[in-house]
């Protein structure tokens, strides 16, 4: 069949938060072809939707806001005409209205890459799709060490809690079926994308002529993402040089102990997952009864 007429290829970009996800899909979202929408945990979330919610496109939408970090270009209204059909129909379909709202023509679509960093354990909202999973590692030591540098990394900054927190996400990344995963290093970036593309069915034609993207609107109130917006330069290596001797010491230790109880994570996993559930359907909630106050005064 030919490639133009196929519905565009899914795509999961799975990381541990600071592994560079973010720089990821910036470098896929400028390729013609390929949107990436803001960082999101809105795929596995609907694979959590009770079936009475499942009609109710209105809570749907209010769930992709909830779970979508914020600024999505996307309204209340605009995620909800998106809300019919299967889980996959559903995702691209929000793809594509984010693309129609970065000036880009979305029947040139042919892969949406969703970045889902979060609740990585929870699989069975992409497994119910065709999509493709991403998993991007990097250089442990250059995610310990950003930690210190952003506050949401506050909570792992001891090595013991932070090796155990990566093995739960390595612990998920083990139940994901192989045949569906291309496995990608940051150290391998940029040159990587032409592997990566190819993995995703999109052939490399250049990038988009229109640069405006989400991760732009998000970069204007996020300063730890200014960087991902620019040209990409890979500075881990002298990162990982500054370095305390007696800091890597500990946590290579630390993450040895750890590997040793891999397969006994899942439950770990679950629990930060089922954390980010919760707070993702509060969130929802807050958001539709805003929307109901707000039309009771109009």
């Amino acid at each position: 069949m030919n490639r133009s007429f196929q519905n565009p290829t899914l795509g999961y970009i799975l990381s541990l938060p600071r592994s560079g996800s973010t720089v990821l899909s910036a470098l896929l979202d400028r390729k013609q072809g390929i949107v990436s929408p803001p960082e999101s945990s809105f795929p596995q979330m609907l694979g959590m939707v009770p079936p009475g919610q499942r009609t109710d496109s209105r809570w749907l939408a209010a769930l992709y806001l909830g779970t979508t970090f914020p600024p999505t270009p996307l309204s209340l209204d605009d995620a909800e005409a998106c809300m019919q059909g299967s889980n996959e129909e559903i995702l691209i379909a929000l793809g594509k209205a984010v693309a129609v709202k970065l000036d880009r023509d979305p029947n040139q679509i042919k892969a949406v890459v969703w970045k889902t960093p979060r609740m990585v354990g929870m699989h069975r909202g992409p497994l119910s799709t065709s999509g493709k999973f991403i998993v991007l590692r990097r250089n442990p030591h250059n995610v310990f060490e950003s930690q210190f540098r952003v506050d949401f990394g506050k909570n792992n900054r001891n090595p013991y809690r932070f090796a155990i927190f990566r093995e739960s996400y390595e612990n998920a990344f083990s139940r994901l079926p192989k045949e569906r995963v291309f496995d990608l290093h940051y150290d391998s970036l940029p040159g990587a994308l032409q592997d990566l593309m190819a993995f995703l069915g999109v052939e490399d034609q250049g990038d988009w002529e229109s640069r405006k993207s989400s991760l732009d609107l998000a970069a204007e109130n996020c300063y730890w993402m200014s960087e991902v917006t620019q040209e990409f330069q890979n500075k881990d290596p002298e990162k990982r040089a500054r370095l305390d001797p007696r800091q890597v010491e500990t946590l290579d230790r630390a993450m040895r102990f750890a590997r040793l109880g891999r397969s006994f994570l899942g439950p770990v996993r679950s629990y930060f997952d089922h954390q980010s559930l919760l707070w993702s359907r509060d969130k929802a909630r807050s958001l539709l009864q805003a929307d109901a106050d707000d039309n009771q005064c109009a």
